[in-house]
């Protein structure tokens, strides 16, 4: 968001900068990070094969919900459900 606390940095989406900010540690966030990262930068910096699907669905969610709080609540469940496969995935 223009001149929100949090906002891309360089070459960094503001989930990246947050990460960084916060100093989290979670080898599940960086896939999501990733996609996160060229769904909203457009630049397919990390070319993960999720990225489609992904940017598809999220943008589904945002067309058919008129309120803005079950948009939001919608998209994270998407991305909570991603982590949760990114968690497991690692071993």
């Amino acid at each position: 968001m223009f001149e929100a606390e949090f906002t891309h940095e360089g070459d960094r989406c503001t989930l990246e900068v947050l990460i960084k900010w916060t100093g989290i540690d979670d080898p599940a966030l960086s896939p999501i990070a990733e996609i996160v990262h060229d769904i909203d930068l457009k630049d397919s910096k990390f070319q993960r094969q999720e990225n489609l699907g992904i940017d598809r669905l999220i943008a589904s969610v945002t067309m058919s919900r008129k309120e803005d709080e079950m948009g939001l609540t919608r998209g994270a469940a998407v991305f909570d459900d991603s982590y949760e496969y990114f968690r497991r995935k690692r071993g």
